[in-house]
């Protein structure tokens, strides 16, 4: 299940890149273990890195932190800003500027609210997290003997990666995931043993995504130019209608040249689809 919600985490992620940067940054899970923070601290991933954003956890009273890559942070800086230059030699030695730190902290936030939307149990953690430094200090609240799960992520492609970003999350967090789990998947055993849509899934259904619903008056439609711009809202999670129902929630983007609609989690099982 953590899996599952890490995997989660990433992708939306590399949609909010591929949004901002028009560049698609794959990302990916490379391992998660069990360790103290003090142990993860001196381990190569970690001590060149050039920005440090902690988080603080409201129940429970705990704290966590990822840590991203000197390289790393520089190339999607220049990705963002469209800068085809390549990474400095001396990235780890001169730390994260200014811009690097605020984009560290952006890109920090978007990862820890992907987590509680993706928390395999209920209710999710509330994480409050604090803006990016370019040194430790932004994580001196969390104890060096702490035991917490790090998470290490690689972004870029598997033939020519970009660098590692680290998320180090206390393992009091992990309280009641292995039995969510568990139940999670007796239930959908017992859903399949309960109906066989086989010979359902030729059938054609309609399958639209709405970006999201407004309110306005006749006027204001009849006052609408060629150019004008319709506000939608805040970026955030937007539906699929299936058959009118909504069914799928994900994120808007693109892929290949082509609008996309990328599934984060189904609102309906296929059995309520169908």
């Amino acid at each position: 299940m953590m899996e599952d919600c890490l995997k989660h985490a990433l992708r939306r992620l590399r949609t909010r890149m591929l949004t901002r940067s028009g560049t698609d940054t794959p990302m990916r899970l490379l391992q998660a273990r069990l360790c103290a923070v003090g142990d993860l601290m001196n381990e190569p991933e970690v001590q060149g890195a050039a920005a440090w954003s902690g988080f603080y956890m409201e129940r429970g009273g705990v704290a966590g932190f990822a840590v991203i890559e000197g390289p790393l942070l520089e190339r999607l800086t220049a990705r963002l800003f469209g800068d085809s230059t390549g990474p400095s030699m001396d990235t780890a030695a001169r730390g994260a500027t200014e811009v690097e730190l605020c984009v560290a902290t952006r890109m920090c936030d978007e990862l820890f609210a992907a987590l509680e939307a993706h928390w395999p149990v209920k209710p999710a953690p509330r994480l409050t997290p604090r803006p990016a430094t370019g040194n430790r200090h932004g994580v001196a609240d969390t104890s060096m003997s702490a035991v917490v799960l790090a998470c290490t992520m690689e972004c870029g492609p598997e033939d020519e990666p970009l660098g590692k970003l680290t998320l180090a999350l206390p393992a009091v967090m992990l309280r009641g995931v292995g039995g969510a789990a568990d139940h999670t998947a007796t239930a959908r055993a017992a859903a399949r043993r309960r109906a066989n849509y086989d010979r359902l899934y030729g059938c054609e259904i309609e399958m639209v995504v709405e970006l999201t619903r407004l309110s306005t008056t006749l006027g204001a439609l009849r006052a609408l130019k060629i150019g004008d711009a319709v506000p939608l809202g805040a970026l955030g999670e937007v539906r699929a209608l299936v058959n009118g129902t909504p069914s799928f929630a994900g994120e808007p983007g693109a892929c290949d040249g082509l609008r996309s609609f990328r599934v984060s989690r189904r609102v309906l099982t296929i059995e309520n689809i169908a």
